[in-house]
């Protein structure tokens, strides 16, 4: 990737993670609740992150969308999705969006 492009930044807040099942990639994911199985809470960490699935990888995901959409646009993208499902979770309403 060209230097100047946007980079995406996790900060590994967990939102993503305690959202999954509404498709049928990630179907697979979901504990039964909505939540990753391989999400601790507690600690608020993947336990596989560094071999976590390319659904769970933006920079490996944008390969589906780099002919509808630039990497900045996508990094963008990304980061609005990020900001409502943090929003949702303050709220309490993030295990509400699947069901």
């Amino acid at each position: 990737m060209n230097e100047n492009k946007k980079k995406f930044i996790c900060i590994r807040c967990g939102c993503c993670c305690k959202a999954v099942g509404h498709t049928e990639e990630d179907k697979f994911l979901d504990n039964g609740n909505g939540v990753c199985k391989y999400y601790n809470d507690q600690k608020r960490e993947c336990i596989i992150y560094d071999f976590r699935p390319e659904i769970c990888r933006v920079d490996k995901m944008y390969k589906r969308f780099k002919d509808k959409m630039t990497w900045d646009e996508y990094v963008d993208l990304t980061y609005e999705s990020c900001e409502k499902l943090r929003q949702l979770d303050k709220e309490g309403k993030l295990g509400k969006i699947i069901n």
